[in-house]
């Protein structure tokens, strides 16, 4: 028994060496790369994650990129060096057009998907990445920088260092480091102040894909420094609202004027913090400070006036829960009244959106709404809490009537047995 499992084993090993010989074979490149791999670090292999790659997936090979013989066995001289079209490795300042023979050519490209961009290399040209590798800057971000060499994954697959959640990492690797970035005069701690932002949070804490990374507001292959002017747009992709509103607003045209970013002037950058009713609050704020003095009465008045309207329908709001938890509290029907309180709560939400008007009659009259809603929660909930008042002291007399009744009948049963 023992040596026929032994049998067994040397045939399944000779099985497996054979397939594994024959597909080697059948590319010459991966049977020599495989065999080079055995005596490089980790972070050295070539074909580790190969077979994983996107291009790998869909058919491409080592050849399709790189030129050369895959057929030629371990002829070296035969594979690549008398070989007219091959390629070894690809200088830096020619990845982007290596790539983009076949990034940039919508034929080729339509075969494996119909919706593939094929502007990738033009945008990159276009870009401060591209602009600074024209210069011969070696420090600037090129394709494999981004997407990975020899494992390239589906933007979409969880592993691709384009994937949403990883942008703010990868990006980082460069942006991050001081040596890379020293010649560059832009900070190294974008990185730092994005994590602990509100969208850096919804992203890495909340873990929701929705949340803005970089690509979101410098572009991608394009990437650029957002402009004055184009700053109010990126935001605007997703706080359609509040930009509009703002466009509208006689803020805009100052903070042109005066060189002021639009919606970056208010909230920052790269460490936007989640916004508070406070940050309207002359006194505890120093947000609107940072232009106006506390000498311009003006300004002073209208933001005083703003976080006023707001924080009072907030404190209406409050009253309208506390008021209608109590009536809930005390077994009364009350959910109709939620509607009510919900219907207050998206007024609050478009009340503070409102403020980017910079217009008071404005946000009072959006305000009008949502006083009425809570107060309609309010009345509801009161009347309510009166007719539970009215059926305690129903109760009460009810309960006092009944216990008469039982003490007469008590007594009652009481004579009859003493006669």
């Amino acid at each position: 028994m023992k040596h026929l499992i032994q049998l067994l084993f040397f045939i399944c090993l000779s099985v497996s060496w054979v397939i594994t010989a024959s597909s080697d074979d059948s590319d010459g490149c991966i049977a020599c790369h495989q065999i080079i791999d055995e005596d490089r670090d980790d972070d050295e292999k070539i074909m580790t994650h190969i077979m994983e790659d996107v291009h790998f997936q869909k058919g491409l090979s080592c050849s399709d990129c790189h030129g050369g013989n895959p057929n030629a066995g371990d002829d070296e001289d035969e594979a690549m060096w008398d070989v007219d079209d091959f390629v070894g490795a690809v200088d830096k300042k020619d990845q982007p057009r290596f790539c983009g023979k076949c990034h940039s050519d919508p034929e080729y490209m339509r075969q494996y998907s119909a919706h593939i961009k094929t502007d990738q290399e033009s945008q990159y040209w276009t870009s401060h990445h591209g602009q600074k590798l024209t210069e011969n800057d070696e420090h600037v971000a090129v394709c494999t920088d981004c997407h990975g060499v020899h494992g390239i994954y589906p933007i979409k697959d969880p592993r691709s260092l384009v994937y949403h959640m990883n942008v703010p990492t990868t990006c980082k690797r460069c942006h991050s480091d001081k040596d890379i970035m020293a010649n560059s005069g832009l900070p190294t701690d974008q990185f730092d102040k994005y994590k602990s932002s509100v969208h850096g949070t919804a992203l890495f804490d909340k873990k929701d894909i929705g949340a803005p990374a970089c690509n979101d507001c410098h572009g991608n292959h394009g990437a650029m420094p957002p402009t004055i002017l184009s700053i109010s747009d990126i935001c605007g992709t997703c706080h359609a609202n509040n930009a509009e509103l703002f466009k509208g607003s006689h803020l805009r045209e100052i903070f042109i004027k005066e060189n002021i970013k639009l919606c970056e002037g208010c909230h920052n950058h790269h460490d936007i913090l989640k916004p508070t009713d406070e940050a309207l609050n002359w006194s505890e704020n120093e947000t609107c400070s940072h232009c106006h003095s506390d000498g311009q009465d003006k300004a002073n008045r209208l933001a005083g006036t703003l976080f006023n309207i707001i924080d009072s329908l907030n404190n209406k709001i409050e009253e309208a829960i506390e008021t209608v938890d109590l009536a809930e509290n005390k077994g009364m029907e009350v959910s109709e009244l939620f509607f009510s309180l919900e219907d207050a709560h998206k007024n609050l939400i478009q009340t503070r959106t409102s403020i980017h008007s910079f217009n008071e009659e404005f946000v009072r009259k959006t305000s009008e709404d949502g006083y009425k809603a809570a107060d309609a929660a309010i009345i509801g909930a009161e009347q309510a809490l009166t007719e539970f008042g009215f059926r305690k002291k129903g109760l009460i007399v009810f309960s006092l009537i009944l216990t008469f009744f039982v003490i007469v009948l008590y007594l009652k049963l009481k004579s009859m047995e003493n006669k």
